[in-house]
């Protein structure tokens, strides 16, 4: 399957599921219910849609100051022109991917890293220089090309929608499993686009396994400001169970990409 194909079908599939939650809480607030039950009934009549209101408006707020404080930290990167290859693979890969050239800016930390942002409504995508450093340059370019595909996709957009509909929702046990679940289908399908466009998948699963050993060897592997978990190339986990991650683990992105090394060959 081509991968305009493969977003086809992606882009689909996380439309219906966050349509869920927001047909179910609709559906609620008009007064029926899917599972009658007055025995059991907490919050009756119009307490319930006051409750469902409150929490949609502080979830809401909580999703706004989220947000707020990563914009805080973007602030502080700055742009530099120290490294000459890695524009020049970004504006063959956008060429590849028919978009525009976004904007590039790095980061100074301990940690490898890739991310993008939107700044001014346009995108951004930032690097950390221990990426550049540990990663050859085939490594290095399906990287971006898996970044330069988020912006490609929408990927911002429909993640941020989709914390939205969390948290906003979040009395709806369903969000908080339909929302992951999404993000993940996205960090897989920019793994298979980028592998697709750079016909490295092996590159890419080695640049994966590379930026975790690396990550592993710092006892402190996070950034140390706050931001929203779902914009990095690589994440680090401490307890969260699988359905609840936002970004796959890098042995089942590893595994989908060696397969898809062997049907290119």
């Amino acid at each position: 399957m081509n991968p305009d194909k493969r977003k086809f079908c992606y882009d689909f599939k996380a439309v219906i599921l966050l349509a869920i939650p927001i047909l179910i809480t609709v559906y609620k607030l008009s007064g029926h219910e899917l599972i009658v039950e007055k025995d059991f009934e907490i919050f009756p009549g119009y307490s319930k849609i006051l409750v469902m209101a409150a929490g949609t408006i502080v979830g809401i707020l909580f999703f706004l100051m989220k947000y707020a404080k990563f914009n805080d930290m973007t602030a502080k990167i700055t742009s530099r022109m120290e490294f000459p290859e890695v524009f020049t693979i970004i504006e063959n890969l956008s060429k590849k991917l028919k978009m525009d050239v976004p904007e590039v800016s790095f980061l100074e930390s301990s940690i490898p890293n890739a991310f993008v942002y939107k700044r001014n409504k346009k995108p951004v995508l930032v690097l950390t220089i221990p990426l550049i450093e540990i990663l050859d340059s085939k490594e290095l370019e399906t990287v971006l090309a898996h970044e330069l595909t988020h912006i490609k996709n929408y990927d911002l957009e429909i993640r941020k929608f989709g914390l939205l509909i969390r948290f906003a929702f979040f009395l709806n046990p369903l969000v908080h499993l339909i929302e992951p679940f999404i993000s993940r289908s996205r960090e897989y399908l920019a793994d298979e686009t980028a592998a697709w466009i750079t016909s490295a998948p092996n590159k890419l699963a080695s640049a994966l396994l590379k930026v975790e050993d690396y990550t592993n060897s710092y006892h402190n592997t996070k950034f140390t400001t706050s931001t929203p978990p779902d914009v990095f190339f690589f994440e680090c986990y401490s307890c969260p169970p699988y359905i609840f991650r936002r970004c796959p683990s890098t042995e089942s992105r590893v595994k989908r990409l060696m397969s898809l090394s062997k049907m290119l060959q």
